[in-house]
């Protein structure tokens, strides 16, 4: 097998490891390189665009100023790398123009002159990545290259798999979830597909309509599932004979303290042809019925389960792979208004990408300047609706969007913005339990929480903190670790309180598992050559999407104030592909405070992009480590710690003790057996002094 092109060959039954502990020590490696990498040049302005995108050699606050009527002329005579896109007359909202290949409504610019006349340059092109992933350069005018670029690229483009290898004919790569949204190439197959597969009718619309959830019952259940049933409706028959009541309904309201049993029985009923629909919606869909796994109707069944996970990575639900609201409401509208809210989330990314912006109404202190920004660029390119977008894409085929830059104009951006703004970061951990979660029996004892932690990224105005974003977060708890003497045992892996900084940003991080990592996590099933064998989990290890750190990473850090290296416990906050138990009410980290990668990305691309920074580039490390699982040979090659950015100086950081619940008001150090195991005789071995706060993979990874 070949592994993925970042770590070598990595043959099946190889792994590389990275752990917490090591991969902080990216500090003194080296003067990194300087770079100021595409910061705004003014709060007014249209800001420039990041290092690597196609635009002009110098900043637009550089050139000469150009009048609007300049900027607008239309040029013929522009190579694609030159030219952007402009929309002079926007179709209204419902109105699509009658001529799809209309050339009077669009007409190609010259981009620079577009900046220069105050226009942002929202690059569409089939090579856009995050600011994170962009080509850089070093003080010395060379090319800092980004090994997980080509990797992202790949995956966004539908090219290549999560290990770097060629993506097998007709599988797609559904990522939204974890933060790789769809090319303009990948989305106008979508559409161009979709329009000639409806996959929606009137029936099935109107059973999906008549229930906002469908209720999962095992399939060994079901037989059980269906007696209770059997007897419930046997019972409410009776009474409505009884009290001659015409309807279930007038049952219910005869007989109140039936309206409950009534209401399950009509919602089961109504569940059973909306089940049809899902399933005609998704074998349609191309999801189910395809492949190995085989689908028995009217069941909730592996097929079902990983159809309805696929439809929800498609279109970026954050649901467990059941049929809930959010699912069924995206089950019972039409492919291409689908299709269309993929295409908004992908032009939101690039818009926020282009402005430089991060305020989305996670806070009611500033504009929504994500919301606000999006709605505006999707106006001035004519793109209100489905049939609208329908029509561009069939103006615009592959060979326009590979290099595609649209020029729109943005409202001015708040007066708080400028080339440097004075960013820090709270943390609050919300209500904290240090308590055992488990009784001396192995019952879970319930901690709840009524406040959860959070991550808001303020920036310093006039003397006063502006919160610009306010997002849910996750601190350490109560987590399986194995300790020396090969047992696993219960650890609390808390998050670090107190004043911090972040001095070094990681883009494509790895994690280096630390030796008490459970073997069992840092190995995958994979097919490799039409067989199923265990490999190194470089999908936990990184980098990736699916790793650890996410696709980036800041480290928290205690700064030395004798010159020295700082002092690193293991905390990060990182992207994370767990976006499940980040919003779960029982979700806990290993210490690390993570976000949905998407938001990741936005944050330390909006941190990078507006104070001072430099640029380091790769970090090689040459890392390998073997270790024996049920007699197999494991080894873990790690060639890079990932990408370098270094803040200059740190950004302060401050972790918030939080509200302590429950009657352990101190964190428990050491062991604590787990009450469903056997171990040796003795008491446990002594806990390391500071623990790996990313953990096994639990803390950040699927």
């Amino acid at each position: 097998m070949r592994g993925r092109p970042w770590s070598g060959l990595a043959i099946a039954g190889l792994v590389v490891i990275a752990g917490c502990r090591e991969s902080a020590q990216l500090h003194g490696e080296g003067p990194p390189a300087s770079n100021a990498g595409g910061r705004p040049a003014s709060s007014a302005a249209a800001p420039a665009s990041p290092a690597g995108t196609p635009t002009a050699a110098r900043p637009a606050a550089l050139r000469a100023p150009v009048s609007e009527a300049e900027a607008l002329k239309p040029r013929s005579d522009l190579l694609p790398e030159r030219r952007a896109l402009f929309v002079v007359a926007p179709p209204q909202p419902g109105q699509a123009p009658a001529n799809p290949q209309a050339p009077q409504q669009e007409r190609w610019i010259d981009a620079d002159e577009a900046e220069a006349a105050g226009f942002t340059l929202v690059d569409l092109s089939d090579d856009w990545t995050p600011y994170i992933f962009a080509e850089q350069v070093g003080a010395d005018g060379q090319p800092l290259s980004n090994r997980y670029r080509r990797i992202f690229l790949g995956l966004a483009n539908d090219q290549l798999d999560e290990d770097g290898e060629p993506l097998a004919a007709g599988s797609k790569n559904y990522l939204e979830l974890y933060g790789i949204f769809p090319s303009l190439s990948v989305l106008r197959a979508r559409f161009l597909a979709d329009e000639q597969h409806p996959c929606l009718d009137q029936e099935n619309a109107d059973a999906l309509d008549a229930v906002e959830t469908v209720t999962y019952v095992a399939p060994a259940d079901l037989k059980k599932d269906e007696r209770h049933l059997s007897r419930i409706r046997a019972e409410l028959e009776d009474a409505r004979r009884k009290l001659h009541a015409a309807t279930l309904d007038d049952l219910a309201t005869r007989q109140p303290a039936l309206a409950a049993k009534v209401k399950l029985v009509e919602k089961r009923a109504a569940e059973k042809p909306a089940m049809a629909a899902v399933e005609k919606r998704l074998t349609c869909e191309g999801l189910l019925g395809t492949g190995k796994n085989h689908h028995q109707p009217g069941i909730y069944d592996d097929a079902m389960r990983l159809a309805v996970r696929n439809f929800q990575r498609k279109h970026m639900i954050y649901e467990a792979n059941f049929l809930r609201r959010k699912t069924v409401e995206a089950l019972s509208r039409s492919l291409l208004d689908n299709d269309y809210d993929a295409l908004v989330r992908a032009l939101r990314e690039r818009v926020v990408s282009a402005a430089a912006i991060l305020e989305d109404g996670s806070t009611s202190k500033v504009r929504n300047l994500v919301d606000e920004y999006t709605k505006a660029a999707l106006a001035q390119m004519g793109l209100p609706d489905a049939p609208s977008a329908l029509a561009f894409f069939k103006r615009h085929g592959p060979d326009d969007l590979k290099r595609l830059r649209v020029a729109v104009k943005l409202p001015p951006r708040p007066d708080y913005y400028g080339p440097e703004m004075d960013l820090s970061i709270v943390v609050d951990r919300g209500d904290v339990w240090y308590d055992v979660p488990f009784d001396d029996k192995g019952h879970y004892k319930p901690q709840a929480r009524k406040k959860y932690p959070s991550l808001t990224l303020y920036d310093r105005v006039g003397g006063k903190l502006v919160a610009l974003s306010h997002w849910r977060t996750t601190i350490g708890g109560w987590r399986a670790d194995q300790a020396s003497n090969g047992y696993e045992y219960f650890r609390y892996k808390g998050s670090d309180i107190g004043p911090r900084v972040i001095r070094h940003v990681v883009s494509g991080p790895v994690w280096i598992a630390p030796t008490s990592t459970p073997i069992r996590s840092l190995i995958k099933g994979k097919i490799v050559n039409g067989k199923w064998m265990g490999i190194v989990n470089y999908d936990e290890l990184g980098p990736g999407f699916l790793s650890a750190y996410g696709l980036i990473a800041g480290y928290f850090v205690v700064p030395s104030q004798s010159g020295g290296k700082d002092w690193d416990n293991g905390v990060r906050a990182h992207g994370s592909s767990d976006y499940l138990s980040i919003y779960s009410a029982n979700g806990y980290s290993h210490g690390c405070h993570r976000l949905p990668n998407h938001l990741a990305i936005r944050l330390y691309s909006f941190i990078l992009r507006h104070r001072h920074m430099r640029v380091a580039g790769d970090q090689p490390m040459g890392f390998t480590r073997q270790f024996l699982q049920k007699n197999t040979v494991y080894e873990m090659r790690i060639p890079s710690r990932g990408y370098l950015y270094e803040l200059d100086p740190p950004m302060p950081v401050n972790v918030l003790e939080g509200n302590i619940m429950g009657d352990q008001k101190k964190p428990v150090l050491g062991y604590v057996p787990e009450p469903w195991n056997k171990y040796p005789p003795g008491p446990p071995p002594p806990a390391p002094e500071s623990g790996d706060k990313a953990g096994g993979g639990s803390c950040c990874g699927d």
